[in-house]
């Protein structure tokens, strides 16, 4: 029977951090903050507050004000609310401009020439990550009814429900059903909790936050997760 491979979208089917260098470097290119230090600390304010927007408690504008705004204070920078706004007008420029690698590019080729289902699933804002989706050109690979953005389903990693919808929308069962992420908590315990198989592709070397829970295998590159992928298909 043929495997089921779901992916997430952010740093995991393309680097992030490519379209975040571009508001970095118009905004704190002057600073000695270093891009990858400031996006590591942007990236956690994102996922901190990523809830109080699905529960209205923020709104998204809000979110992208108090994300940057409280990443920079970590370096003792005041960030007035007009150039935390302008960050994010660059930021979200950028990722109107995002590509895919060549080497994910390779390897999602070659999931479909092996015939082998593809799905995406990603928490965001329904405008926005669908911007990305079609930024990037995923549906020359994944079919429209296969791609799940959190907000247009009213559910969001990591809560076992989505990905059971996904699941169940998809018609695929979970003992061949394999979910790739780079997010520990939302991709890879998420999806254990239905019994789906993971990848866990640690692209920015995080610390595993259970170690109890183990993921179906570990990778830290590119070339290594279209490896790991293509010893799952040709094993099968």
């Amino acid at each position: 029977m043929n495997k089921v491979m779901i992916f997430d979208l952010d740093d995991t089917l393309y680097d992030q951090l490519s379209g975040f260098e571009y508001a970095y470097y118009r905004h704190f290119g002057d600073t000695d903050i270093g891009v990858e230090r400031l996006y590591r600390h942007f990236r956690l304010y994102s996922e901190e507050l990523f809830e109080a927007t699905q529960t209205g408690e923020l709104s998204v504008s809000d979110m992208h004000v108090v994300r940057i705004t409280r990443a920079v204070a970590d370096f003792d920078i005041e960030l007035p609310e007009d150039k935390a706004r302008a960050f994010q007008r660059d930021y979200e420029y950028a990722q109107q401009h995002i590509e895919l690698s060549a080497t994910i590019v390779e390897m999602l080729h070659y999931l479909v020439q092996k015939d082998v289902q593809l799905g995406l699933l990603t928490n965001g804002e329904s405008d926005r990550q669908r911007a990305k989706i079609k930024a990037l050109g995923l549906d020359q690979y994944i079919l429209e009814s296969n791609m799940f953005v959190s907000a247009e389903l009213g559910l969001s990693k990591p809560d076992p429900a989505i990905f059971e919808t996904v699941g169940k929308q998809m018609d695929v069962g979970a003992s061949i059903t394999y979910f790739i992420g780079d997010h520990f908590d939302n991709d890879i315990l998420g999806a254990m909790q239905v019994g789906w198989k993971t990848i866990w592709y640690n692209r920015r070397n995080r610390p595993q936050t259970d170690m109890t829970k183990q993921p179906t295998k570990k990778v830290m590159t590119e070339k290594a997760l279209f490896e790991a992928v293509q010893n799952i298909i040709e094993s099968a």
